[in-house]
């Protein structure tokens, strides 16, 4: 306790009102002001410690004596507070036993506290300077520790933060610290899967082939790796640390199925892209020697007068002509030009198209119905126009393979006097769209279909091209009953 002008507080425990009354008459005739806080308990005196500032406890030795504990209880929370027993006089062995326990010093009792007192005040002024380094210490300290925390729980909010699955493991392949996306993709909480084998969460029993820890020192390099874990493709980052001597790994997956399902898509276009070239070269290729067959042809009918052989060039002829609108349809459609207005009508488009695909409707036993209206020409692209009706041609056979029904798709075509609208409708007897996918149908890469069945560009395609020509699509369906593609297209000027 040091004694200076400022007012410092002194607790004293003691259960006789008449030696307490003496202590404190000794430290007002000694000391300087001073507050005395006199209570006759120690719980009470712990609360009193733990709330306000006191510089010295003196505390009578058989309170002392019944409460081990006492000063164990007053170190747990850093309080560094000389306790001075008060020992009646002729046993001097209880000061002993009390030095023993943790006490500072003892003050006997006297006549009026004032010989042992004025001793006790000049050693507690030496520890009270002593116990403001410490406190000092340990306010540094304590502020040091705050810091430390504060950068532990802004690193672990950072890496809370990052949607892909990070963990750290061990040499035993137990989980040392994990963010919450790993912990949640096992509706779990970080804190329940620290120590735990990582495996365990995936079902396993052993680790996967790409956890490489502990396996050789060639594992100690990063590396990275992909992989499908439940229907899921990740790529695998693996960063070898060292912590207190020991080796550990930490792994990150990041979720690529939506990037690899843009990859195989890309791969697949670059595959059209090639195709439609090579479709070219050989459409050219046939188109001579079929000229060749039909020019022929046409001079063994001029000159052939038996019946039976006309008829078989009548029908080489017929054959070798339709090859040639086949070739010339493909040669449209791959050609590779920019998009060019011309007036069409929309009918023949439509006609031209179907015959394109038209083995393949054979195959799959789909019924065509034409509709035909009245319809004026309009101003397209053709080659545009067909890849529209194309595209709305396979979704429907697609849409009609997932069913038991015999197919069905009609072209409908129709003209609004009223908005002046060229109206052309592509319906179908397929699975029908859910209501809650429809809206997203015409959104790039949107697809229902696995991955090397579709490209989620179709329909975007056909719904850019339909804006270009100044017109709108839209679509309607009935879940179970099929669905209509309307398309309106403005007459040519």
């Amino acid at each position: 306790m040091n004694i200076k002008s400022d007012k410092k507080k002194v607790l004293l425990i003691n259960k006789t009102i008449k030696d307490g009354a003496l202590l404190e008459k000794a430290f007002r005739d000694i000391s300087s002001p001073l507050e005395i806080i006199r209570l006759r308990d120690t719980q009470k005196a712990l609360g009193v410690l733990n709330s306000e500032k006191i510089d010295a406890v003196f505390i009578d030795y058989a309170l002392f004596n019944s409460s081990p504990g006492f000063i164990r209880e007053i170190r747990k929370g850093n309080l560094y507070i000389p306790v001075i027993a008060i020992i009646q006089k002729g046993k001097e062995l209880q000061a002993a036993e009390a030095i023993k326990e943790g006490a500072y010093d003892y003050l006997l009792k006297d006549a009026g506290y004032e010989g042992q007192l004025s001793r006790v005040l000049e050693r507690v002024r030496g520890a009270a300077s002593l116990n403001k380094d410490k406190d000092d210490d340990l306010e540094q300290q304590s502020i040091l520790f705050r810091q430390i925390y504060k950068s532990q729980k802004w690193w672990q909010n950072i890496i809370d933060s990052i949607t892909d699955y990070i963990f750290v493991i061990d040499q035993n392949y137990k989980i040392l610290r994990t963010n919450k996306a790993f912990a949640n993709l096992f509706g779990k909480e970080p804190a329940d899967i620290i120590m735990r084998p990582y495996y365990e969460l995936f079902g396993l029993k052993q680790p996967h082939e790409w956890c490489v820890i502990g396996k050789s020192a060639d594992g100690a390099s990063q590396s990275a790796v992909e992989r499908t874990l439940n229907d899921t493709y990740y790529l695998i980052s693996y960063y070898p640390i060292f912590y207190d001597e020991h080796k550990a790994a930490v792994y990150i997956m990041k979720d690529i199925t939506e990037t690899r399902r843009l990859k195989d898509q890309v791969y697949h276009l670059d595959k059209l892209s090639s195709l439609g070239t090579l479709t070219s070269g050989v459409a050219h290729e046939i188109n001579n020697p079929l000229t060749g067959i039909i020019g022929y042809t046409e001079m063994l009918l001029m000159k052939n007068e038996d019946d039976t052989t006309k008829k078989y060039l009548r029908n080489v002829y017929d054959s070798a002509l339709r090859c040639k609108r086949i070739v010339e349809n493909m040669l449209t459609f791959s050609r590779q030009t920019p998009a060019q207005k011309s007036v069409e009508n929309i009918n023949d488009i439509i006609d031209k198209t179907v015959e394109l695909h038209e083995y393949w409707l054979k195959s799959t036993n789909i019924e065509i119905i034409r509709s035909y209206g009245k319809v004026p020409y309009v101003a397209v692209d053709r080659q545009q126009m067909q890849q529209v009706i194309l595209n709305l041609l396979i979704n429907a056979e697609h849409a009609i393979s997932d069913t038991d029904r015999r197919g069905r798709i009609e072209f409908k075509t129709s003209f609004d006097s009223e908005l002046k609208l060229t109206l052309i409708e592509v319906a179908d007897n397929g699975k029908g769209i859910p209501k809650d996918i429809l809206p997203k149908i015409f959104d790039p890469f949107f697809t229902t279909k696995p991955v090397n069945k579709g490209t989620g560009l179709g329909l975007s395609i056909a719904h850019g091209i339909i804006a270009e020509q100044g017109g709108s699509i839209e679509a309607r369906s009935v879940p179970g009953k099929g669905t209509s593609f309307i398309i309106r297209l403005p007459q040519a000027g």
